[in-house]
């Protein structure tokens, strides 16, 4: 119901018309024509009894109702009729026979017996002029009784005329036929034999199964509640059951109603059979009755958009404001025990009927002009449709009646031989069977014209889905999806748009010539609608209640938007919460609107698309990260081949020492730093350090502390405190305040063996000694802070001899403090058994095995540090 099409619509309009749905159809309309036309008679020449005198209940020959004039004539309520006119009365038809019979200004006869068995004759005069309160029961009865049943009927008719296939279409048609015979003029006794019970039967069944229309109709219609589709065969027989004492009901009522216009005494046994458990359904029939208002109440808050729930809101009250008084008479005269025309003035029950024709108004007015069930454009397309297949039909009938026609001619004549005849009827034979053909192919070329062809959504959504599983590309994808649509639901124009940098504008469009100028703003009040009801809207820029004028949000900008795509149907493309987009499809060729069929195959389409899309943008965002990793690991390498050109390419030769060194970045690049220098004299310049952090810009710091050393270095100074002093003051102006580094600079003069050396805050150096087997270990400990960290700092040199057989070694915290899976440090006493192992062994093979140690102790760990290691070792002989 309105805007979310979702109707039950079992097959495709454009499938074989459902012929048995047409018979059954033309039964009832025919019979409710029939019925009301004899009615129609009854009122416009029945003046003389539509002046109401006094009236019996069914089953029963007491009088239930007495008019004022009737009880001056000394008539009493409860009053026993015995005969009329001298004819004894056996039923309802006696009655209203001599009515008929009795000319009007005439007295009618009637024999009575009261309460206290007395019998008496009376005589009841028909006025010749029904009077002022006659002349306004006619009125009424032309309301209730002709306008009332006929609009119901045609309006009914009409609409399962249109959607035949359309479950609720057939129960509004029950629920409106069912309202209307809530009333009648009494007369149908009156109609002679046959047909006074076939219209008293059919009278009685609609009004007796209008509540269980009523309850049926407000469950499934715009659609079932949720659980209904997914219930089990035996859950969804509830609602029937429930409606069983109701339908035994109408059972009963029928019978009793055909024997009371013979035989009330039959009629009387029967219902006092059914005494109870007919004072049973009157009060459940309240009960049902009420379900109805309660599921459209309910559904008209539920509903997904706000069309459907003002649609459902104005069905809900407009029935209410028209049913309620009439349902508080009957109620409040139920109570009593009493008749309505007992209890309440004339005044009061003429105003609640008048108020009971608002019901059916409000039904034509939601179904029709609301475009609650989508009929005009179906009817008048249908009947073009119609016209052109039933002209297909005939023409096969003319064409195979001529041919059998000229073949029966030509085969009675004896001009043929019969060879000749039994040849000219194989071929009229086949002729007859290529004629059928023939009308087949038009028949299918017709529904192509109106674009009726029949789809299947498994098949569509199975095919569409195995075309979009391998795309990941935006443009292919959405081509596909809109193409394809297009060809199954013949739409001339869909376009697709989606958001970007939060503005949705055309991706794709077909039909348009140029792709349309247009775009909504992602807090445009169409984009924030289709965001809020994550489902299809439809559009209606002619109807001023449509939420196009409804939703504050939506503004002139919008609809002019929309006008120009020519859209008639919004579909979101969703995933997850975000709106990725949204489909705009334009009228179909057919001219009919999308029904609840094609609307849930869009909405398959578009979770499928939606997801697609989702997949597409992932896929496009993986390979930009792709291509950017890889731009970034190109830097990275570039830069790593760049600090490996910074960490010394050739060692030179030095008097009395070996020595070597290796830096290995976590990251690629990292900001360890170890350095030899040649310096004059022949002395060796040794450096390493630790940059803060690490990657890319550790690495930068650590090519400023190599340049601010290598600047100062050079010249070999005598105070290396100084020079250090100097470094430090270069990297603090070159780096930013939270950078610094760890650093250890020494110089090793080969001629008096002593290596002269300034600790800024870096692991102690360690140097091993082995004097008279004892071994010793002497660490060089820091003597100032870390450089770069503050702009002046003045450092202390130390120095200490090497002697042959020493090995030093000077590493980072990624050796001294590698960490294992368990958190465990491998440590300086680590390190130190492995110096020892290494006893005698080159510094050049010490390297590798030390890292080797501490990398089968971290192995399995999440993260490594950078390691760096630099050993020295003196060697005898060469001074």
């Amino acid at each position: 119901m309105g805007d979310v099409a979702s109707y039950a619509t079992p097959r495709h309009l454009g499938r074989s018309r459902p012929v048995l749905a047409y018979i059954v159809l033309a039964c009832i309309f025919l019979s409710g024509v029939a019925f009301l036309c004899r009615q129609t008679i009854d009122i416009v020449r029945g003046e003389k009894v539509d002046v109401a005198y006094f009236s019996t209940d069914i089953g029963s020959a007491a009088l239930s109702y007495v008019s004022p004039d009737a009880a001056h004539a000394g008539i009493r309520p409860g009053d026993s009729l015995l005969a009329v006119n001298g004819r004894p009365y056996t039923g309802s038809k006696v009655l209203a026979e001599e009515v008929i019979r009795t000319k009007a200004g005439s007295a009618m006869r009637v024999r009575l017996r009261s309460q206290d068995a007395r019998v008496g004759d009376y005589e009841v005069l028909l006025p010749a002029t029904p009077g002022a309160s006659g002349a306004l029961k006619i009125a009424f009865d032309v309301l209730l009784n002709i306008f009332m049943p006929a609009f119901c009927l045609f309006l009914g008719s009409w609409v399962v005329l249109v959607r035949p296939r359309d479950r609720s279409s057939w129960l509004l048609l029950g629920l409106l036929l069912g309202f209307s015979h809530l009333s009648n003029t009494g007369k149908i006794p009156s109609w002679g034999p046959g047909f006074r019970e076939l219209g008293a039967a059919y009278d009685i069944a609609l009004a007796s199964c209008w509540p269980i229309f009523m309850f049926l109709f407000g469950f499934f219609f715009p659609e079932p509640f949720p659980y209904w589709t997914k219930a089990s065969r035996l859950r969804k027989s509830i609602p029937f059951i429930a409606l069983s004492p109701l339908a035994v009901n109408a059972i009963v009522n029928v019978v009793v109603v055909i024997f009371d216009v013979n035989d009330y005494r039959t009629a009387h046994t029967i219902q006092s059979h059914f005494s109870a458990f007919q004072s049973f359904v009157r009060l459940y029939t309240f009960a049902i009755v009420s379900g109805f208002f309660a599921f459209i109440f309910m559904k008209s808050y539920t509903a997904i958009s706000p069309d459907s729930q003002r649609r459902l809101r104005l069905l809900y009250w407009g029935t209410s404001v028209g049913m309620t008084p009439g349902l508080f008479l009957t109620i409040i005269a139920a109570l009593k025990g009493k008749p309505v025309l007992d209890v309440f003035p004339d005044w009061v029950i003429y105003s609640a009927l008048l108020m009971l024709l608002l019901a059916p108004l409000t039904f034509g007015y939601v179904i029709v002009v609301q475009r609650a069930m989508d009929v005009r454009v179906v009817l008048r397309q249908g009947l073009q449709y119609g016209l052109a297949t039933r002209g297909i039909r005939i023409l096969q009938v003319l064409i195979v009646g001529t041919m059998i026609l000229s073949a029966t001619v030509l085969t009675r004549g004896k001009a043929l031989g019969d060879a000749q005849k039994i040849a000219l009827i194989a071929l009229g034979f086949g002729f007859v069977f290529y004629v059928r053909r023939l009308g087949d192919q038009l028949r299918a070329w017709t529904d192509r014209r109106f674009f009726r062809e029949a789809y299947n959504a498994e098949i569509v959504l199975s095919e569409l889905s195995d075309q979009v599983r391998g795309m990941v590309e935006t443009r292919p994808l959405i081509e596909t999806v809109a193409t394809r649509l297009a060809d199954i639901l013949h739409v001339p124009r869909i376009a697709v748009l989606l958001g970007t940098n939060s503005v949705y504008r055309p991706a794709y469009a077909l039909g348009y010539g140029a792709t349309p100028d247009v775009s909504f703003a992602s807090n445009a009040g169409t984009v924030q609608t289709l965001t809020r009801q994550r489902e299809p809207a439809r559009v209606y820029l002619d109807d001023p209640d449509s939420w196009l004028y409804r939703e504050p949000q939506v503004n002139d900008h919008d609809r002019a938007q929309l006008a120009t795509l020519d859209t008639e149907l919004l579909l979101p493309l969703n995933a997850h919460d975000n709106l990725l987009g949204f489909i705009s499809l334009g009228r179909k060729l057919s001219d009919e609107p999308y029904s609840g069929t094609d609307v849930r195959l869009l909405k398959s389409v578009a979770a499928q698309t939606g997801l697609a899309l989702e997949n597409s943008r992932l896929m496009s965002a993986i390979a930009e990260e792709v291509a950017q990793r890889e731009r970034l690991n190109r830097e990275v390498e570039i830069a790593r081949e760049v600090q490996e050109r910074l960490f010394p390419q050739k060692f030179p030769p030095i008097q009395g020492v070996e020595y070597a060194g290796a830096c290995r970045p976590a990251l690629g690049v990292g900001g360890d730093y170890y350095d030899f220098l040649a310096l004059p004299g022949g002395q060796l310049g040794i450096a390493i350090g630790d940059v803060s952090g690490k990657g890319i810009s550790a690495a930068l710091m650590m090519a400023s502390l190599q340049a601010s050393l290598r600047s100062e270095a050079t010249r070999a100074p005598e105070d290396l405190a100084a020079m250090v002093g100097n470094v430090n003051r270069l990297v603090y102006e070159a780096s930013q305040s939270n950078r610094y580094a760890t650093f250890f600079y020494a110089q090793y003069d080969p001629t008096s063996r002593i290596l002269n050396y300034v600790n800024a805050g870096h692991n102690p150096p360690m140097l091993f000694r082995n004097l008279d087997g004892v071994p010793e270990i002497i660490r060089l400990e820091a003597s100032g802070t870390v450089v770069g960290l503050l702009e002046n700092f003045p450092y202390q040199q130390a120095s200490l001899r090497i002697d042959p057989g020493d090995v030093f070694i000077a590493f980072t915290d990624g050796i001294s403090e590698a960490m294992n899976q368990a958190d465990e440090e491998w440590g300086e006493d680590e390190l130190i058994a492995t110096v020892q192992r290494c006893n005698g062994v080159s510094p050049a093979d010490m390297i590798p095995r030390i890292m080797q140690a501490a990398d089968a102790f971290v192995s399995g760990a999440k993260q490594h540090d950078d390691m760096t290691l630099v050993v020295l070792r003196a060697v005898a002989g060469q001074l």
